[in-house]
């Protein structure tokens, strides 16, 4: 939802879990009951910052780098067959192209793989460290009453943080009829 949108919904948080997998099942277990899965959703709170860097593996830089050099060997042996003349026949001036260019290229991903083999790109992502189940005001007390009962259907063992006296948020406006 943009920022500037206006949540259509009014809703109060119901449960707050740790994983969308819970907070799935809790949906899950509200719909079975009945509830309409248009007044749920589930929303990640306490957002968080967390940045990816991945090295990558010196022996993948290597073989890379030896194909690399091998390719390039090549068209540079051909370009040579084509246009220089050499007392070597055309095959051996292709092997010989490929042969070094495999070895330079392998040189070069090692050098890069051991040396230089930094992160080129930092990726960061947003990352919400629990979820929230929120649902409509008009089903707020049906909600309640199915995950309390629930709670006491598992010996009193709630999976997530039941929230029964959570203020209701209202984030839209209702018009008058």
């Amino acid at each position: 939802m943009r920022p500037d949108q206006v949540s259509v919904v009014p809703s109060s948080v119901i449960a707050s879990v740790s994983s969308f997998e819970e907070a799935q099942r809790t949906v899950d277990h509200l719909r079975s009951y009945g509830m309409d899965a248009g007044s749920m959703s589930i929303v990640g709170a306490d957002l968080r910052q967390a940045r990816k860097r991945q090295a990558v593996p010196v022996v993948t830089l290597t073989a890379v780098g030896a194909l690399q050099g091998a390719a390039l060997g090549l068209l540079a042996a051909v370009f040579v067959t084509l246009v220089a003349e050499t007392s070597l026949t055309g095959l051996a001036v292709v092997v010989w192209g490929f042969v070094y260019g495999g070895l330079l290229g392998t040189l070069w991903g090692l050098f890069r793989g051991l040396i230089r083999n930094r992160p080129d790109v930092v990726e960061t992502e947003v990352v919400p460290t629990r979820y929230e189940v929120r649902c409509a005001v008009e089903d707020l007390s049906v909600a309640r009453t199915l995950l309390a009962d629930a709670a006491v259907g598992n010996g009193g063992e709630v999976e997530g943080e039941t929230m029964p006296d959570a203020p209701v948020e209202n984030t839209g406006h209702r018009h008058a009829a």
